[in-house]
């Protein structure tokens, strides 16, 4: 009986470190119990952070340890996989810059199953950029795929276990261990109140929780007057290639702009047509954050 109660009364923080320091142990489990104890202590942007390890990162932007680089081949009948030459360092970018937002139990499953052919696994191309990759073929028609080390992912999962584990010591240092899965008022205010134990201090590697809007996490990499860098952008931002081509017409016909924010009447016509897509979930930009991209993007062609 006495064991029993022992038992009940182990402090889950110490638990925790135990699960995030053993690899055999489930990190779907780690994340269970990093997301009761977040709650429990009222930490609710890391409890955020732990809900986007276990469902997957939807509208959330990643955070640093989750971007990858991927390898983009063809599909040789004869010859086998065979590397893709882009236009430019821009375009490579696009396809080979990745944002791997899989549930980290997901990702596990992933690695045990290509252990088992021994290949990297596949990161699929969006419709648009099979397209774009098919036609720069000139009637090959050879079928593109792109492929992300199997060291990439297992080093995301590594990432996951060492910050939750940082945490948790962090946690421990302020004497906030809890007596099962319980915690005194005194320690929850400790918690929230500590600026070591707050989401902030992750931001360099968690990224930014509490201000995670797509408009203040991505670089825009425009250059003034380069219409490929613009598209390139726009590219990895999920709008499509006929989407692009309509707005290489309407930058053609209109006078350039010379006022912030004051584009032509088709560019700004074009602009409305992608506003109206982002509201109706057809590229995964939010309509919150949509009009202020596409305007700093276009801006930042424009030289302004």
């Amino acid at each position: 009986m006495f064991d029993g109660i022992r038992k009940m009364e182990k402090s889950i923080v110490l638990e925790i470190q135990k699960l995030a320091t053993e690899k055999k142990d489930d990190i779907s489990d780690l994340l269970r119990k990093a997301l009761l104890l977040a709650t429990k202590l009222k930490l609710d942007d890391f409890r955020r952070w732990v809900e986007n390890e276990l469902n997957g990162y939807r509208n959330d932007p990643v955070p640093e340890y989750r971007k990858a680089k991927a390898t983009v081949r063809l599909r040789n009948p004869y010859h086998g996989l065979i590397p893709v030459v882009f236009p430019n360092q821009e375009i490579a970018d696009v396809f080979c810059s990745i944002e791997v937002r899989d549930p980290a139990g997901n990702l596990v499953s992933i690695l045990e199953k290509q252990s088992d052919d021994k290949s990297d696994p596949i990161y699929p191309l969006t419709p648009e950029q099979e397209h774009f990759l098919i036609k720069q073929q000139q009637g090959l028609g050879l079928p593109p795929i792109r492929t992300v080390s199997s060291s990439a992912i297992a080093t995301i999962i590594d990432s996951v276990r060492t910050q939750i584990l940082e945490w948790s010591l962090k946690l421990e240092a302020k004497g906030i261990l809890g007596k099962g899965m319980t915690f005194s008022q005194d320690e929850k205010e400790m918690a929230v109140a500590s600026q070591e134990i707050n989401i902030t201090n992750f931001q360099g590697v968690l990224g930014n929780v509490t201000n995670s809007t797509l408009s203040q996490n991505l670089k825009i990499n425009v250059k003034a007057h380069d219409y490929g860098s613009l598209k390139a952008f726009l590219l990895s931002i999920g709008l499509s290639e006929n989407d692009l081509n309509d707005l290489e017409k309407a930058i053609r016909s209109d006078p350039i702009a010379k006022t912030k924010n004051k584009f032509g009447k088709k560019v700004s016509s074009w602009m409305g047509r992608m506003l109206a897509k982002a509201a109706n979930g057809s590229w995964r930009v939010s309509a919150a954050a949509a009009g202020n991209l596409l305007a700093q993007a276009i801006g930042a062609y424009y030289g302004l």
